[in-house]
């Protein structure tokens, strides 16, 4: 299947069904084909945050930050990202350059 949209959405459903593993092949299966789906992208660092993950959601999240800077909820799972590792220093910076 090609339709990012249609990945995303059944990502998005499998999510909400406490379905990960299937949720992730979906929503990985769209960033392949489109490594800049915000709304893929961030459904996917969300999920690996909600595990403690954090290292890997901001290796998501990374990508997403050089062209979409503009991106509040983006930011703000950065910042959440940085707060669960106790990294409270960066939490402030990231604040201050907001």
């Amino acid at each position: 299947m090609e339709n990012t949209e249609i990945l995303t959405q059944l990502g998005l459903l499998y999510l909400q069904q406490d379905q990960s593993t299937t949720a992730f092949q979906h929503l990985q299966n769209c960033i392949s084909i489109d490594p800049r789906n915000e709304q893929s992208i961030l459904a996917l660092g969300s999920a690996l945050q909600l595990k403690g993950d954090y290292d890997e959601a901001l290796n998501k999240y990374r990508p997403l930050a050089n062209y979409n800077q503009n991106s509040g909820q983006l930011w703000n799972n950065i910042g959440m990202c940085f707060y669960g590792k106790q990294k409270y220093i960066a939490v402030i910076l990231l604040r201050g350059s907001a």
